[in-house]
């Protein structure tokens, strides 16, 4: 004679792991890796050559979302690859060498969506033999974000540059 409640159990274990399977807690994430460009400050230290911060267009990979991930990216550490004729490589970001960091947000109310951009150098300093100003590096930053930041119509999107200037020691 069959157990006509042996299908009927492994249907109802079935079930059971089915719905917890898909509505339990996850314990792995999906990443998406992307590459892209970002604009960044560069500048190289200790080269015989004029003194200049330049804007150049940088690949980076991150999983995080934009505009977060992109604005933030412009204020990471960065060493070029070399021939070999560079023997003392190091990080050419400027905003990266003098602590400034860059966040992102988005908001908005209706139709307009607001992102709100801050260049934080708060905590920023100028390492020694460095020729520029926290001041000038902030403003290279800024330049960065601006080059980044696409123009849209005012009713589509609101675009804020807030600069947290260097604590003033007293």
């Amino acid at each position: 004679m069959m157990n006509s409640r042996k299908p009927t159990l492994s249907a109802l274990l079935l079930l059971a792991f089915a719905f917890a399977a898909l509505f339990g807690p996850s314990r792995s994430e999906a990443t998406s890796l992307g590459m892209f460009t970002v604009k960044m400050p560069l500048y190289l230290h200790g080269s015989d050559g004029d003194p200049l911060i330049e804007i150049a267009d940088v690949p980076f990979v991150s999983s995080y979302a934009s505009p977060e991930g992109t604005y933030a990216a412009i204020t990471k550490s960065f060493t070029p690859p070399t021939d070999g004729s560079w023997k003392d490589k190091e990080d050419v970001n400027i905003a990266s060498v003098y602590g400034i960091k860059v966040e992102a947000t988005e908001d908005g109310e209706g139709d307009v969506s607001h992102l709100i951009i801050t260049v934080n150098a708060t905590t920023a300093k100028a390492p020694e033999d460095y020729p520029f100003t926290v001041q000038q590096v902030t403003d290279a930053v800024v330049t960065c974000v601006r080059l980044m930041t696409p123009i849209r119509p005012a009713d589509e999107q609101k675009v804020t540059v807030k600069v947290l200037e260097p604590v003033k020691k007293k």
